[in-house]
Order: C-alpha cells, then sequence, then structure tokens
C-alpha cells in the first residue's frame, strides 16, 4: 500500500519540538489532561442544486450536511475535490397500521426489508457525474403502503468504485448499520468515504415532522398506494486525513520509508452525532481499533536522488488515541531496519468555529478546542474527525534521530479546504 501527498497548505502554522528516540510504539494512548464553476454534467440533467451532490466543503458551508433546494446556488461549486465516483442510498422505513400512528422508535427504522405493509425500491448504486469538482447525481425510489401510516428516513453512501473492496456496509436499521474496513493485521486501506442525510425534493408531497426526528418523512391515509420521491442533498467527506512530508533526505542511503499506527480505527456506526454535520459515531471503544497492532498507513520507496517524501492516508473518525511511528529502511553496507516513534512535545487543536462542529467526548476537549494532538505528559496521541486534513513535515535529521531535540511542524486543515491533488495507489 502506498498513498504519495503533493500539497502545501498555509491554515495557520504551529511549530512543535519534539524528541525522538529509537523505540518501539508504547501502549495505547488516552487524553485525560488538561470556487470551481459547474462544468461538466450531462443531457437532460436538471438544475445541479435539485439532485444529490457529493463534495469537500468549504466557507460558509462548514462541511454540512443539509439540504439543497433548486434556488440555493452554492452547489455544486464549492470548494474541494470529490474523488468519488459511485453513491448508494439506503432509505431507512417502517409501517405502522390503524391505531399505531405514533412516531416508530429509531430501531424500528428498517433498510430495504419489506414486510406486509411497506416496501420500498430504488437503485441500488447509482453512477456520480463530474460537476465542477463535486459528484452529482439524481435519484429516485418508490415506496408502496397498505397500511395507515409509512415512515422513512434516507442516508447516502458514496465512494470510489476500486475502493469498495476495502470496506463491507451491513445495514440493518437506522441505528445499528455499521461501516467496517476489511483487512487484517497490519494490513487496512481507509478508502475517501462521503456519508450524510437525503431529503425529498418535492416535500409538499410527503409530510414531516423535523422537531420530532430530523428529515423523518410519513405518507397517511386509508387503504392501499405508492409514492414517488426524487431525492435532494449533500453529502460530506466522513474521513480525516494524515499526511507526512520528509524533506532532506540523505542521497542514497535510504531505500524505503513507511508510516504505522496503533489504535486504528476500523469500525463507524453509520448513524450518530460525530459533529452537526457528520450523522455518524466515531470510535469510542477501543474494540473497533486495531488496539496495540500497528498498521501500515502508507509505504514509499527511496530512490538514490530523492531529496523529500510524503506519505498519506485517510483514517475513519476516531476517539481513540494513535500513536504514529516510522520505519527507515537504510541502504548499503548498513543496509538495515530502524523505527522512530513520531513524538512532538506540544499539543495542537481545532479551535473556533472548527471546533464547534463537533460532538465529541470530555477527554478530548481542551476549554473550548479540541485535541488533534495531544502532547502532554508523553501522550503522543492523534485524533481524526471527519474532513479535517492534519499535515506534518519535518527534516529527515529531525524524524530519524536518537537524542536531538527536533521541530516536526503540523498544519491543521479544517474541512479538506483546496484541492488535493495526490495520488493513491
Amino acid at each position: 500500500m502506498m498513498k504519495i501527498a503533493n500539497m502545501k497548505y498555509a491554515i495557520g502554522k504551529l511549530m512543535l519540538a519534539a524528541v525522538c528516540p529509537v523505540a518501539m510504539l508504547l501502549g495505547g494512548c488516552d487524553s485525560d489532561e488538561p470556487a470551481s464553476s459547474p462544468a461538466g454534467g450531462t443531457t437532460g440533467m436538471n438544475t445541479p442544486g435539485e439532485g444529490i451532490v457529493v463534495c469537500g466543503g468549504n466557507g460558509d458551508l462548514v462541511a454540512q450536511t443539509r439540504f439543497t433546494g433548486a434556488d440555493d446556488t452554492s452547489g455544486p461549486g464549492v470548494e474541494g475535490t470529490c474523488r468519488a465516483d459511485r453513491l448508494e442510498i439506503y432509505p431507512f422505513f417502517q409501517g405502522v397500521g390503524i391505531g399505531d400512528s405514533s412516531w416508530p422508535d429509531e430501531n424500528r427504522y428498517v433498510y430495504n426489508n419489506p414486510n406486509v405493509n411497506s416496501s420500498v425500491t430504488i437503485d441500488p448504486v447509482f453512477d456520480l457525474k463530474i460537476m465542477g469538482r463535486d459528484g452529482y447525481t439524481e435519484a429516485q425510489l418508490n415506496a408502496h403502503k397498505d397500511n395507515y401510516y409509512f415512515y422513512i428516513y434516507n442516508t447516502a453512501l458514496a465512494y470510489t468504485e476500486a475502493d469498495k473492496s476495502n470496506f463491507t456496509t451491513n445495514i440493518a436499521n437506522r441505528t445499528s448499520s455499521t461501516l467496517s474496513l476489511n483487512g487484517a493485521g497490519t494490513s487496512y486501506v481507509t478508502p475517501e468515504l462521503y456519508y450524510g442525510i437525503l431529503r425529498f425534493k418535492n416535500e409538499d408531497d410527503w409530510k414531516s415532522n423535523f422537531d420530532k426526528a430530523e428529515n423523518v418523512y410519513y405518507q397517511s391515509g386509508w387503504g392501499e398506494s405508492n409514492h414517488t420521491g426524487d431525492l435532494t442533498g449533500r453529502i460530506f467527506r466522513i474521513v480525516s486525513q494524515v499526511n507526512l512530508t520528509i524533506t532532506d533526505i540523505p542521497a542514497g542511503e535510504v531505500s524505503s520509508i513507511e508510516l504505522y499506527a496503533d489504535h486504528f480505527p476500523t469500525q463507524i456506526t453509520l448513524n450518530g452525532t460525530h459533529g452537526s454535520y457528520y450523522p455518524v459515531h466515531a470510535v469510542t471503544d477501543p474494540a473497533n481499533t486495531t488496539q496495540n497492532d500497528s498498521v501500515l498507513l502508507a509505504r514509499t520507496d527511496i530512490s538514490p536522488t530523492a531529496e523529500s517524501a510524503e506519505l498519506s492516508s485517510f483514517l475513519l473518525p476516531s476517539e481513540v488515541g494513535m500513536r504514529f511511528w516510522v520505519k527507515i529502511s537504510y541502504t548499503g553496507e548498513s543496509s538495515r531496519d530502524r523505527v522512530f516513534d513520531l513524538r512532538p512535545q506540544t499539543s495542537h487543536y481545532l479551535t473556533g468555529d472548527d471546533a464547534a462542529v463537533y460532538n465529541v467526548g470530555s477527554d478530548l476537549k481542551h476549554g473550548s478546542d479540541l485535541y488533534v494532538y495531544n502532547g502532554n505528559a508523553g501522550k503522543f496521541c492523534f485524533y481524526s474527525y471527519s474532513n479535517v486534513r492534519v499535515n506534518l513535515s519535518g527534516r529527515f535529521d529531525n524524524i530519524a534521530v536518537d537524542t536531538s531535540e527536533p521541530n516536526i511542524e503540523i498544519v491543521v486543515n479544517p474541512n479538506f479546504e483546496d484541492e488535493h491533488n495526490f495520488d493513491i495507489i
């Protein structure tokens, strides 16, 4: 697995002193201390704002999952690049008969499981078209009911088809559906994934009660009936990204560099409140990570003339602290492998409105800020939030060292701002 990044951002930088002794990773860690215009589309496609938009998010959008109507000129066209080319829609629904007209409990909404009272038909996969930097499609579902009330709640997952073998979804009901990475040992790949809530474009055709249950709709009436609904909405990236850039590599002395992490997140729930705009649950249970087993995030071969290397990985959102380390393979007569922990001594945070977006455990909070990296008292923990990019960089002799006090630079880039132009192999 090799992931290569090439990007420069200036969202605000913090120089962090780091001590990097030669050591294998310690155990797990905790944190208990204090725009482009639309260009493309297909003939006959309606106004982009009327369909489903998959994008990165920027500015006033704050990467939110929200309704996009015909009079909404903000998208497609928001900054950020969507790499997804497939979309799956999950209609969660429940039918109830006469005498049971109250809103069903959330766990009663099931996915694509017809019963005697109701059923939903929708294409299993939609191709995403390119509209500027965004993905776009239109979708319609058909609902059948022969009961008195029919309730429905719609969500969607977007991904790149080439990544489909790297994850599995278990879509059961609204509260228990999960997304799990496929892998074992040190072999996992986190794809770039998007997930969000959809609404009906023609809301007058569907009744709703958003005060009771956001984006839940219902149809009522005696006897059997059929209904169609065009879906609309904007969904955003639910993974984070970590990049490591190493410069000033000594010529001809290094053959490869690998980046590893322990407590690597492997499963999330596709329902919850990770953030105001991210309808998933971040990992909070170490059982949903690899725990002390380290995962290879990225690897790159170093040519004799290479001066720098970039390693990149997506991560599922996780409140369980990860530790990063690098393995460096040397060349020549002294050919050998050595490992070095990435151990900055100073913490770094999401602040202000960027922090306010997320709903996380109190252990991750530092006042009104949120830890992205916690260096307090030797914790050396990294945390991942949906749609946040963390860039680390340093000279080779600031990383592959035993006793000196080097500098590692960390840049936190909320909402994946700017176009990202990295390759994933």
